[in-house]
Parts: structure tokens; sequence; C-alpha cells
């Protein structure tokens, strides 16, 4: 185990907020390990990759990504102040193991992410759900309270997913061994992560592991291997941690090869990187 947070949530269980701006940009694509619900209100241009898929819409919206699945967004442009508005809901899979009877997923269960549109009556009808289910900078409902508005949420999300569902748009199913695999991997960025450790560790044959991978993310174990280790790596080099401590706790046998991977993937190299975040932005 790696022992630091991976984009988790703070109280393991559920936050849920507004956030208002000229717009947002995530760093590179990254996983959780929560399931995220983002609403976004706004009618503008906004950009997320799922999975290495590139969607673009243009209207208020819906997107859900399942727990360990890549992922990243931004807005195209820069908008008026307080232009850009979402909501941001993440619940921890705990949550549906403790009120399974309460809480159903409906057709989001064992998917990988789900991407709606949204008309302004439909978020008329979000809209109190969402101001009810705030944690950030007010007092929660009582919990059992919130799980209960969080299983209406659910409701009326499913009817929204169209029956004809098409793979692109709303996601794969995906395997429940598939589902360990990701998590292992998001945990263990230092350990033998080869097609062939996972495939025995998961007892499966190489060609079925790859096959099954692709079919549930669209993307190969290796990329997905990669991507996860530099992302832990954002996050280390943040904490002024030595490259070559990064590049064994990241799985790499040297650092030369960490240093080129994370190049390729990034554009510029971890030193680069670190010097790049610690300057102050400025309107100078």
């Amino acid at each position: 185990m790696t022992g630091i947070p991976f984009w988790d949530i703070e109280v393991n269980e559920y936050t849920a907020g507004y956030t208002v701006s000229e717009g947002f940009s995530m760093d590179g694509e990254h996983a959780h390990h929560h399931m995220e619900f983002l609403f976004n209100f706004s009618p503008i241009p906004t950009r997320y990759t799922l999975n290495g898929n590139i969607y673009e819409v243009d209207t208020p919206s819906i997107s859900y990504r399942a727990p360990y699945i890549l992922h990243s967004g931004s807005t195209v442009h820069a908008c008026n102040p307080g232009g850009y508005r979402r909501f941001a809901l993440n619940v921890h899979p705990c949550i549906l193991a403790e009120y399974g009877g309460i809480c159903d997923m409906g057709r989001l269960r064992d998917r990988t992410e789900c991407l709606l549109p949204l008309r302004v009556e439909q978020i008329q009808k979000f809209e109190p759900i969402l101001d009810r289910l705030q944690t950030k900078g007010v007092k929660p409902l009582p919990r059992h309270a919130w799980i209960g508005l969080f299983s209406a949420l659910l409701t009326e999300i499913d009817r929204l997913i169209p029956e004809e569902e098409s793979t692109g748009k709303h996601g794969q199913e995906i395997h429940p061994y598939i589902q360990e695999l990701l998590r292992f991997v998001v945990d263990n960025p230092g350990e033998n992560l080869s097609t062939q450790a996972l495939a025995e560790k998961f007892f499966v044959s190489r060609a079925k592991l790859c096959a099954d991978f692709r079919a549930a993310t669209r993307i190969s174990l290796h990329e997905y291997v990669t991507a996860i280790r530099i992302a832990h790596a954002k996050l280390w080099l943040a904490e002024d941690m030595p490259l070559s401590l990064i590049a064994e706790r990241c799985g790499f046998s040297q650092e030369s090869s960490f240093i080129y991977m994370f190049r390729r993937r990034t554009g510029m190299t971890p030193g680069e990187w670190r010097e790049r975040k610690k300057i102050p932005e400025t309107s100078d």
C-alpha cells in the first residue's frame, strides 16, 4: 500500500457541494477511490476524457465515473467570473454496501462512466435535491436522511439514461475482478504490474486479462498502469521527494526510465513539472 490519499474523499463516505468559478482544469488524468457525480449547470463548452475517450459538451450535463476510472476534464475556455457552476457529489462504495437495500444504482451499476445532457426543466428537478445533499460549509443532514435523498437522486438519474444505451456515451460493463485489479494498481504502483504478474494474481490467462481489461476500460492495461504511476509521481513531486525514491515507489527500475516516461506522458521532465508547480500564479 502507498500510504497516501489518492484523490479520496476526506470522510471516506460522501462529500457534496457547489463550485462557482470562471472554469476549471484538472492536472492530467487521475482516478478516485470513490464514485464521482458532477452536475454541470452551465451552458459552457466542457471537455472530458474518460478512459482515453474525449467528449465535449456545450450544454448542462451530468457526468459519472466509477471508482478507479481514469479521467480528466476542463472547460474549453474561461468564462465570466461565476459563469461556471457545478455540483460535485463524491460517494464511497461502502455506502452501497451498508445501504444496499436503499441505494440502487440502477443502470449505473457495474458501469465505468456515463455522460448525460440536461435540459432546463431537468435542472430544476435536480437542484432542490442537491441543495439538501450539501455537506460543505453547512450542517449536513442526518445520515439516514442523506442516504434517502441520495437514493432518490439515483432514481432520477436512472430515468435519464436512454433504454438503448450506446457503449461510447454511457459506459461499459465491468467484470468484478477487473474492478479489483484497478484498485490493486491504484494502491500499489510500485509492485510488479506486468500483464503476466497480474494475470497470475487474479487467476486468469494473459489473453483473457487483456481482453477483459480493454472491454471494460477501452484502453490497454499498460496504458492504465503508466497513467496511474505518473499520477502518483505528481503527488510525490509536490512533496519534494527525491526522484530516485519516486521512481522506486512508482515501479520504475531506474530513475532514467522514470524521467523518460514522465516526459513522454506530460511533455516535461519531473524537475520541470515540480518547478512549474512552485511558481505562484500572478496577474503580472
